[in-house]
């Protein structure tokens, strides 16, 4: 004989009642519809939305690590270590966002693609780069940045 708990029956129904501001009383029964349907259109969509956000961010630090490699001397390279600096590290290396205003489009761009999948927190920035933390602590050198005083 098994020493396994059983847990009682469920009721195959539930009662529930909410008190929900009228301002969300769409949104509430939304929720409830998807529950009861069995779907879950809003998981869905924020799954596809990971898979999106993560796409672009990578080809994001494509662009990033190409345009360090092929423009090393220019004040847009070095602002692009600065924000991925920044990434890696916000307490040691402050990055200042008016930085992007001096990038040309595709570079602000993409370094906004590549923050809108950091802020999922799934894997540090020096994770994805080609050469991992080595290019980012070279480039630190290179570039003179050092961590801020505390």
């Amino acid at each position: 004989m098994s020493n396994v708990t059983r847990l009682p029956p469920f009721s195959k129904t539930v009662h529930v009642e909410a008190d929900i501001p009228v301002s969300q009383r769409d949104e509430f029964e939304r929720a409830v519809v998807d529950i009861v349907a069995g779907e879950r259109p809003r998981m869905d969509a924020l799954d596809r939305d990971v898979i999106a956000i993560t796409r672009r961010a990578l080809e994001a630090l494509k662009t990033i690590e190409a345009s360090i490699t092929a423009h090393p001397t220019t004040g847009g390279a070095r602002r692009l270590v600065k924000f991925l600096a920044g990434v890696y590290n916000g307490q040691d290396y402050p990055f200042d966002l008016t930085e992007l205003r001096g990038l040309d489009t595709k570079l602000a761009n993409a370094c906004l693609d590549y923050l809108n999948y950091d802020r999922l927190g799934v894997k540090e920035v020096h994770k994805h780069l080609k050469n991992g933390d080595l290019d980012l602590h070279r480039w630190l050198e290179e570039y003179g940045i050092t961590p801020a005083r505390r």
